[in-house]
């Protein structure tokens, strides 16, 4: 978890992103990536694959964005390609999907950017940062873990 929070950091610090949101595009285009909808059938929502990361052409552009971001954690972090299933307990039994996503909510919901905004609710947090009010959760648990945040 921590190689993941330390790697999305060192991200937004090399493209210059410290407003939000977060500006994924200008780390898709640095990387030389190209970003595609797809028809995914069933549980798939996002794919890595090579140079390519395809997001499920139905998700709402909240989710699509959390998306992107957990691609490219696995992007800078892992070797391989990788499927993203829709599937509530994959973060905690896989530790790739598990880093990936850690990834993504630092990246998306930056401590830095997150810290004077302790006094605001859930769902002003995913407005402010443009995300799901999953993502926010999973954010704010990851920083309780590191006793960040009460």
């Amino acid at each position: 978890m921590r190689k993941a929070l330390k790697r999305a950091k060192e991200i937004l610090q090399q493209c210059n992103l410290s407003s939000a949101p977060i500006n994924i595009d200008k780390i898709i285009e640095r990387e030389g990536l190209s970003l595609d909808d797809w028809q995914f059938a069933g549980r798939i929502k996002e794919a890595y694959l090579g140079d390519s990361i395809g997001i499920k052409n139905t998700v709402n552009p909240r989710k699509r964005r959390e998306l992107i971001a957990h691609a490219l954690g696995h992007h800078f972090l892992h070797a391989g390609n990788h499927l993203y299933f829709e599937q509530h307990d994959q973060f905690i039994t896989f530790k790739q999907e598990h880093e990936a996503q850690c990834f993504a909510a630092e990246l998306l919901i930056p401590t830095l950017l997150l810290e004077p905004l302790k006094d605001l609710l859930i769902y002003e947090l995913a407005d402010y940062f443009s995300v799901d009010e999953d993502l926010v959760k999973f954010r704010l648990e990851i920083l309780r873990k590191e006793h960040k945040w009460q």
